[in-house]
């Protein structure tokens, strides 16, 4: 576990660009496995084969990879952008920070998290705040 300069009590979370110009703002997520969704601050998918969650979040004007920060924890994920806070919530189920990563597509970031024990069972949803409060026994009954 490589320690992160600025931070040294921080695990260091490597930085990938990928340069997909096919990926613009608006376009569809690739490789979709179950449930996927959209909110107000952020894009998210359950990623083929399932052993991944993606989340995608529209980088401001300007914002750069210096701009960006970002801490996976276990259990919490932490996005700053341009020094304002994004994310910083409790994730719905836990991931493995050292396999999970982030990179810059196009305009957008990318948050790769990486399912804890090598899990596929696909998330309903990526956080607790977003997870909904009451249960639809009509939407159960599809999966039984």
């Amino acid at each position: 576990l490589k320690s992160n300069a600025l931070c040294p009590h921080l695990p260091f979370l490597p930085l990938r660009l990928a340069g997909d110009s096919a990926q613009r703002r608006g376009a569809t997520m690739p490789g979709y496995q179950g449930p996927k969704g959209e909110t107000g601050r952020y894009r998210w998918a359950n990623v083929d084969p399932g052993h991944e969650v993606e989340l995608e979040i529209d980088l401001p004007e300007g914002c750069v990879a210096s701009d960006i920060f970002v801490r996976i924890l276990p259990d919490r994920v932490l996005v700053r952008l341009l020094g304002d806070e994004v994310i910083d919530d409790t994730l719905l189920n836990r991931v493995d920070p050292d396999e999970s990563s982030w990179e810059i597509r196009g305009s957008r970031l990318v948050v790769l998290l990486q399912k804890a024990g090598g899990s596929k069972v696909p998330w309903p949803s990526v956080f607790l705040e977003d997870t909904k409060r009451t249960i639809d026994l009509d939407e159960l009954t599809r999966f039984f």
